[in-house]
Parts: structure tokens; sequence; C-alpha cells
């Protein structure tokens, strides 16, 4: 944001621009108010009601909202007002009035009606203009009966488009009840579906019976299975087969004689054996005779037994008690398998019933839909009846939802022009236009401003403020330094110099943002006036490129920096005196192949700082910032950087890039000086006839390429 006195200069410099701005508006609101006719505006009132005011449900909702969707009802009337079939009703409705010839077109209706919705409220307010205060009222009131007329046409219109849908959906309907009906009794027929609850209840009886039975057959078949698995252990037999044999076979009286036959043979051979060996031939004869008796005694068992088995003598039921047993077993066996059957029977009926169960859902389902269809097509029919009955009574009817709540009266005074609103928006706009002269002023001024404005505008102290047009020929210093009022500024810029630092300034860099803001001038009188202070100073021109401080003092080119620097000649035998007591100059020297490598050169360090401990003060006059960057460089061998600007003809933006470019690079700015005047380089070079020859015939490349090479360069 600029400063107050920033404002006052911006203000200053544009003030002209902006007074013509300000009184050409006002001038043009003036004309505007004598030139413009009057124009009266009137205003009727309309409100969207929901009074239900039909003796049908359906003209009730035809009259409670004529919109669909998510359309607000009152902005769809706001609508309706301005629209082309509204404005027609109103012109019949004018056209049997005396103003109906001062009505031209629909269209000027139209582009002068305005419609607005109260907030809040279901009004709608209507406004018109016209030069006419009775034509207005009149359109207005015309609109108002229009607009109830068309809305309780239109519902009616509605009710009419009803009645006619529903008589031609009536007889279709009809025909989807019979189909329904149909559909229903011959999936009855189809099932033998009298009611499923019934037949629900009774599969889930038989099947809750079955289940009783299937738990009493597991609980006997368990109970039968742990007795015979006892039988087994007790009668040694493991299958009903090997329990009857050995039932039979211990019955026959033939196999009786047999077995006690072998028992006995079983006898005598363990007692032979006790007293002879296997080999003795009575052993073998009873062991032939056991064989033998074994052979027809397994005869005998397949006689008795139709199975191709054996049965050891010991297994065989000789007593009553294992009969008995045997007996007992085989019938358990045989109930045991008469449940394992009838088991199966009650299991296949329980599955049947839990497949019929398991279809009843879906046939519940299915009839479920049927019934529900049925029943849907049959209140279908029934609604249908109902709203053609309510449409022909809403049809019947004249029933509007747009209500007249304020009638429009003839206006007295005029809408337009207002004097006091046109001259205030006069006055704001010229203020406003006033205000971007001067913000477009100040943007297209890219020059610095004044030398009051410098410091605001670059952000560094104004050293110097060098205002006064001096016209000194080159040669004529003393007569500068016999002028009080042309020195002081430069007496006083030396003092805030030397104030504003607390070590003393031994050297000061002199440059500019720009070719022509008066650098090498400012370099020469500062010097000069240095010497009344009782300073040794030796003034350096390093601008390599336009070099003028020889020109200024008439002396010759050489001996010179680049003869210091690249001759390595020492500083006091390259110095030339002045005219001015105490002042010494060392000149250009020539123009260098690369005068880069002589400013960047280790030697020119050297030199400035020999020229510090031999001279009270050392001024060096350096290239323009924009072009090169010598002053950058030498900075940091100096106290510090003066720089030169011009009011009205250096650039904001460029000095403040070369002021940001020094404080980047490190360099100790101490401020600016305000010079208006610039170098007189014409004016030196043809008055300075000696310098000018010096100059044609010094070559512009004496320094030698080669000698470039004997440079030592550093870091930065």
């Amino acid at each position: 944001m600029k400063s107050m006195p920033a404002l006052a200069f911006s203000l200053k410099r544009n003030f002209w621009g902006a007074l013509a701005s300000f009184a050409s508006v006002l001038v043009v609101s003036y004309l505007y108010l004598k030139t413009t006719p009057p124009v009266y505006e009137g205003s009727a009132r309309l409100t969207l009601d929901d009074r239900r005011v039909s003796v049908s449900d359906l003209g009730q909702a035809l009259a409670a909202n004529t919109t669909s969707g998510n359309a607000n009802p009152i902005a769809t009337q706001a609508e309706l007002v301005s629209s082309e079939r509204v404005l027609k009703r109103a012109l019949e409705i004018l056209s049997h009035k005396k103003l109906s010839h001062k009505i031209t077109s629909i269209d000027k209706i139209g582009s002068r009606l305005r419609v607005k919705i109260v907030p809040a409220t279901n009004i709608l307010e209507l406004r018109y203009k016209d030069s006419d205060p009775e034509l207005v009222a009149a359109i207005l009131n015309a609109i108002s009966n229009a607009m109830v007329q068309e809305n309780g046409e239109s519902i009616r219109q509605q009710a009419s488009s009803v009645r006619k849908f529903i008589e031609g959906r009536i007889p279709e309907q009809q025909e989807k009840l019979v189909r329904a009906e149909t559909a229903e009794s011959r999936f009855k027929q189809a099932n033998s579906i009298v009611s499923l609850e019934t037949q629900d209840t009774s599969l889930t009886n038989s099947l809750t019976a079955l289940e009783d039975q299937e738990r009493t057959l597991m609980a006997q078949l368990q109970e039968a299975q742990r007795k015979s698995e006892q039988l087994q252990k007790v009668i040694g037999s493991k299958n009903i087969q090997s329990a009857y044999t050995a039932s039979r076979a211990g019955q026959d009286d033939e196999l009786k004689g047999l077995r006690a036959r072998l028992i006995e043979l079983d006898s005598q051979i363990i007692e032979a054996r006790g007293r002879f060996s296997d080999q003795h031939p009575s052993v073998i004869i009873l062991l032939q005779k056991r064989d033998e008796i074994r052979a027809l005694y397994n005869q005998s068992l397949r006689r008795i037994v139709p199975v191709e088995s054996s049965i050891p003598a010991n297994e065989v039921a000789s007593d009553d008690l294992s009969r008995s047993l045997i007996s007992t077993y085989i019938t358990g066996e045989i109930e045991y398998n008469a449940l394992i059957d009838k088991l199966k029977v009650i299991r296949s009926q329980k599955a049947a019933l839990q497949s019929r169960v398991t279809e009843l859902p879906t046939k519940q389902r299915i009839l479920s839909a049927l019934v529900r269809r049925h029943e849907q097509e049959a209140t279908t029919l029934k609604l249908l009846q109902n709203k053609l009955e309510e449409a022909r009574i809403a049809e019947a009817q004249l029933v509007s939802n747009v209500h007249i709540v304020g009638l429009a009266s003839v206006p007295t005074s005029p809408a337009n022009p207002k004097p006091m609103v046109i001259l205030l928006l006069g006055t704001t706009a010229g203020l406003v236009l006033a205000i971007g002269v001067i913000l477009l002023g100040e943007m297209l001024n890219t020059k610095i401003g004044s030398a009051e404005e410098v410091e605001d505008q670059i952000k560094l102290p104004v050293l110097g403020n060098l205002t006064e047009r001096l016209r000194i020929q080159p040669g004529q210093l003393n007569r500068f330094l016999n002028n009080p009022k042309a020195v002081e500024p430069y007496r006083r810029l030396l003092k805030k110099l030397q104030l504003n630092n607390k070590n003393q300034l031994k050297s000061i860099l002199i440059s500019s943002s720009i070719s022509g803001e008066g650098k090498s001038s400012v370099s020469v009188y500062l010097a000069s006036v240095a010497t009344m202070l009782s300073k040794r100073t030796l003034l350096i021109d390093a601008d390599l490129t336009n070099p003028l401080q020889h020109y200024f003092f008439n002396l010759s080119v050489q001996p010179g920096l680049t003869d210091a620097v690249c001759e390595e000649a020492s500083l006091l035998s390259v110095v030339q005196h002045t005219e001015i007591e105490g002042l010494d100059v060392l000149t250009y020297g020539g123009f260098p192949n690369r005068h880069a490598q002589v400013i960047e050169a280790t030697a020119m360090k050297q030199l400035i700082a020999t020229a510090m401990t031999l001279y009270d003060l050392v001024i060096i006059c350096t290239s323009p910032l924009l072009e090169y960057t010598d002053a950058m460089t030498l900075s940091g061998e100096t106290d510090g950087v003066v720089l030169v600007v011009r009011p009205d003809f250096t650039p904001k933006a460029i000095a403040q890039q070369m002021i940001d470019d020094l404080q980047r690079s490190g360099a100790s700015i101490l401020g600016t000086v305000v010079n208006v005047n610039p170098d007189p380089i014409n004016l030196l070079r043809a008055s300075n006839k000696e310098g000018k020859l010096m100059m044609e015939e010094t070559p512009k490349h004496e320094i030698k390429a080669n000698k470039g090479d004997r440079f030592q360069h550093t870091e930065g």
C-alpha cells in the first residue's frame, strides 16, 4: 500500500486528468436530466392461495398446485404473467376501453412489465412503466384480470384432460380384472385348493405323527440291538444262521453220538501222547480214528444244515438252556429286521409329506400373487371410476387459485428520472472515474517520479537532491567550486555519507541503472567538492565502455587504469594531477579486448586497496548496472555504493531490479542521489578537441589479448 506522500504525488501528477473526468460525468448527468422525458410506474398484486374451493378432491388438487416435479408454484405463475397467452387476453380486455388506441404491441408491454415475488409470501407484485399514467394503471389491471381468468381456464382444461384419459382407461381395467379372476380360479382347480390353511394344518399334523412313530421305532431298535448283542456274547454266535445250525446240531441223536465218540478219542489221544511220541503206532491209529469220526460228523451235519458250514463240537447247543437262548436270539433278530423295514416305510411316508409341505409355500406365493393381482385390478377399477366422477365435477366448476389482492391506481409522480439519484450516481461515477484515471496514470508511469518520491518508490534513503541545472564547460571546474549554490548539494551529500557511516568512509563506488543518468558528472563534482573538505581524493574512471572523466579534466587517456592492471604499473605512476589541488584522476587507459577481464582481475582489487591507503577518499565511476555487472564486482572492494537516479527518466522496475541484484551480491548500498543533470557527453566531446583527437589516434583495442593472460582471477 502506498504511503500518504506517494498518494499525494500521484494525485498531483494526474490532477487535471482526474478533474476533467469527474467534470465530464457531472455534465453528462445534467444533460440526461434535461433531455429524458418523465416515466410513470404503477403496481398491482396477485396472490396464489390454496383454499381448495372445489367440491371434488381432484378439483382441489388442481387448484392447489398446477405445477409438477420440484417447480415452485409461485415462480411458475410469475413466468406465466408475462407469457404471450396472458398478454393477449389482457389486450382483449383493454380493447373494450378508450385507451386501446394507445397500446402498440404485446412485445412492448412485455418489455416494460416487471414481475417480482414478494419474499416469504405467495404474492406477486406486477410493475409497469410508461409515459402515460392512466395507461399504466389500465394495463396492470387488465393483466391481473387476465391472469385470474387464465388460471381458472387452465384448471378446467386439466380436469377435462383427466376425464378423457380416465374414460379411455376404464374399459381396459375391466378386462384386466376379468383376466385376474380367471387366472386365480384356474390355479385353485388345477391344485385342488379349497383352503391352503386347512391343507397346511393337516399335513403338519400327519408329519408330526410320523415323526413320533419314527422316534418310537428308533427306541425299539436300540433296545433290540442291545439284547441281540448280549445274547451273541452268551451263545457265541455272530448271526442267525450259525445260531440255528448250533441248535439243530444239538438236538440230533446221531450227531450227539458222534460228538461223544470225538470227545472220547480226544481223551485217548491226550493220554497216548503222554506216554508215547507222535510217531508211535498207537498215537497214529487214534488220530486216524478221530479224523474218520470228524468226517462222518461233518457229513451228518450237512444233512441237517443245508448251508456249507462246519460247527465245532464245543459250539453245538446240546442242552436245553443253550437251545432256549438261541431261540430267543433268533426271535429277537427277526423282530429287529421287521422294525427296520417298518422304519423305512415310515421314513418314506415322512419324506413324501415333507415334499408336499415344501411345495405349499410355492403354491401359497403363486396363489397370493394371483389374489393380489385380482385385488389390485379391482381397486384400480374402483379408483378410476371415482376419479372419473371427480373430473366431471371439476370440469363443470370454474375454480382459480390466483386472486387479485391489490388493483393498480393511476400514479401521480414520475418514477424516472429522479434528479437526486441521478446526481448522486453521477457524482459517484465521476469519483470512480477520476480514481481510475489516477490509477491508470500511475500504471502507465514507469519512470521514477520527482525527488520527493524516490525514497518511497525504491525504498532507499536519498542522500542528495541535485536539482540545480549546471552549465559548466570542461576545464571550468574551478568555476563550479566558486559557486556556493552549486557546491552546497554535493557538500551536503558528503556530510550525509560521513554521518550515516560510523566507520571512516574511504571509498565510494558510484553507478546508475542505465546510461544517461549523470553518474559521471556526479562523480566529478563530488570528487571536486571533497578536496574542499581537506580530503586528498582519487577519482577512478572504471567505466571501460563509455569513459568520460578525461573529458572533464582535459586529460590524456594514458596512462590509466588498464595500464595499472594489465601492465602492472604502479598506481602513482599512472594517476594524473588536475588543476584542483588535492584531486588526482585515474583515467580508463584505453579500450581492452575483454574489459570484464580487467574488472575481475586480482590486480584491480589490489589497485583499489592501494588507493585507499594513499588517499583520504577514493571515488570509482563504473558502467551502468543494466548493461554490465562491473559495479557488483567492485562493490565488495569499497565501503559502499551510491546509486544515481534521474527523475522522469530512470525506469522504476529496472532501478528496483538493479538494487535487488546489488543486495543479493552482498553490496552495501549507501543510498541514492537524485540528479537532474545528464552527462554532457556530446558537449564534452565537441569542446575537447585534444581529447577527441587523442581518442581517434588511440586504437580502440590497444590492450592486446595476450596481456589478459597475465590476469589473476578470484572466485566471486
